[in-house]
């Protein structure tokens, strides 16, 4: 069977772990962090990549101690059923809850330029029949899916990037260390939520062929979207400054649909935009949608995921559905994310990593004895 298989290589781990963070959240971050800390985003992002690379170190170094098996069955042997199941459940909560409010944006950026006349719940059924049948693969056909959706994510928006320089003032990003440290803090709490599918982990590192190349994939990962987060915020205030990105809602696209080059092969700039909207969305939802199928198929003790992916559907559905609109989307988001983030990033792989230490030193006690 698959799972006992060591399939992924350091690339299929790299651009794993690169596609499931990046998602469609990377066209409201610069707004974001610019609402708080103005034209110093760029150095809340480095900060936060490093942050983001100890977070996931600990992880890996909890699942290393426990010869990187699944994360379920790590919970229940370190805390038993009862708490191992209620703290894997906080974590397919978290992901279910992102994945959801990620889809209704996904979906009210495809109405607003493509399907304007076309029912929100009927994109809805859509999107998440076609991420189902995606899940149907299991993980092998997952990690194949994000190596081919590196490059055709990456490369055209790099280009896209280089076709905005006639129209960039790099000065925009000066002066620095102009905010006060409550607002620094503040600015560094909203950017680790963009670093939120770093929990992917926790389903890959089983299955990777070579585990001494793990730490190295994981570096290479995080310092990649590290400094793709870093461009993207640098280019979208030498562009529109920090005025104005503070008012945009979706500024990278802004950006990009902002582009023109008399005489180019691309006249509207829209369609562009759209590719890369729905490849950046579905890649970090069939991942995050995955991980949780596969923590709960292991709770449950169900043979596949495929059957484990159909119980999360309803709820993915309704939690898309209940906002009226963007802006409670966005005010339901910025209430429930810091919390399921906050157990999901930073506690969960706390416990892991300082359970396994305690551990550690009760063994150490007992040999001297």
């Amino acid at each position: 069977m698959m799972k006992d298989k060591e399939f992924v290589t350091p690339f299929g781990l790299f651009s794993t772990i690169v596609v499931t963070v990046v998602g469609v959240g990377i066209f409201s971050y610069p707004r974001e962090l610019s609402a708080l800390v103005g034209n110093e985003g760029w150095i809340i992002s480095i900060v936060s990549g490093v942050v983001s690379y100890l977070l996931i170190y600990m992880a890996y170094k909890a699942l290393r101690a426990n010869s990187y098996d699944k994360l379920y069955n790590i919970l229940r042997r370190k805390f038993g059923r009862g708490i191992g199941s209620i703290l894997a459940l906080f974590f397919i909560v978290y992901n279910i809850f992102s994945v959801a409010t990620g889809m209704r944006i996904f979906i009210e950026v495809i109405k607003m330029y493509l399907l304007q006349k076309t029912p929100t719940e009927f994109l809805l059924i859509i999107t998440i029949l076609v991420g189902s049948y995606l899940l149907r693969g299991e993980i092998d056909t997952l990690i194949k899916f994000n190596e081919i959706s590196f490059w055709i994510m990456f490369v055209p928006i790099i280009f896209v990037l280089l076709f905005t320089l006639n129209r960039t003032d790099f000065t925009n990003i000066l002066p620095v260390f102009n905010n006060s440290p409550i607002q620094y803090i503040w600015a560094l709490n909203t950017s680790i939520f963009s670093f939120g599918g770093i929990g992917i982990i926790y389903t890959v590192l089983p299955f990777v062929k070579n585990k001494k190349g793990i730490k190295r994939a994981a570096f290479k990962g995080i310092s990649f979207i590290t400094i793709f987060y870093t461009l993207i915020v640098v280019f979208t205030l030498a562009v529109f400054s920090k005025e104005q990105t503070k008012i945009l809602l979706w500024p990278t696209i802004t950006m990009i649909k902002s582009i023109s080059i008399p005489g180019a092969f691309i006249e509207r700039w829209e369609g562009v935009v759209m590719a890369l909207w729905v490849i950046f969305y579905f890649t970090t939802f069939v991942n995050s949608y995955y991980l949780s199928a596969d923590i709960l198929r292991d709770m449950f003790s169900l043979k596949d995921v495929k059957l484990s992916s159909v119980l999360i559907v309803p709820f993915i559905y309704l939690i898309a559905l209940y906002p009226e609109n963007i802006a409670e989307l966005y005010d339901i988001n910025s209430k429930v994310t810091p919390l399921l983030t906050l157990y999901s990033l930073v506690i969960l792989p706390l416990i892991l990593f300082f359970r396994r230490s305690s551990e550690r030193r009760v063994e150490e006690g007992e040999i001297r004895k």
